[in-house]
């Protein structure tokens, strides 16, 4: 082997585990499906859900629902949909015309913590 193939050897082994782990550190659990859609207009829903792309850890996992001053609208905690960890479910009550704030938070199995929120208009 030539002296520049033993040098470029050591480099291209490391460049190649660091691609390999880039998958890993990438490793959020990120919102999927919105039901109801972000933006969307219509009748009041009777729940919330989020799927996300990989399993979430409920007691560090939610979803919040507030109208457009902040104040929250939901009384009980969401939940994960039974049978299916990548998804949450929040129960909410009966809305009036308006608009509202979903929020939402994934701790994915791993650790990895995303939040991000969107609004819906109820009719």
């Amino acid at each position: 082997m030539n002296r520049l193939t033993k040098l470029c050897r050591p480099l291209a082994c490391a460049l190649v585990l660091m691609l390999a782990a880039v998958p890993f550190a990438l490793a959020h659990a990120h919102p999927m499906v919105m039901k109801p859609a972000p933006d969307s207009t219509g009748p009041a829903p009777s729940s919330i859900s989020i799927t996300f792309s990989e399993a979430v850890e409920p007691k560090f996992s939610s979803i919040q629902l507030t109208d457009e001053k902040g104040k929250s609208v939901d009384s009980d905690a969401s939940r994960p949909k039974p049978n299916d960890p990548k998804t949450l479910v929040l129960a909410v009550p009966k809305l009036t015309a308006g608009t509202y704030i979903v929020h939402w938070v994934s701790v994915a199995v791993d650790g990895h913590r995303l939040e991000g929120s969107y609004k819906l208009t109820v009719q």
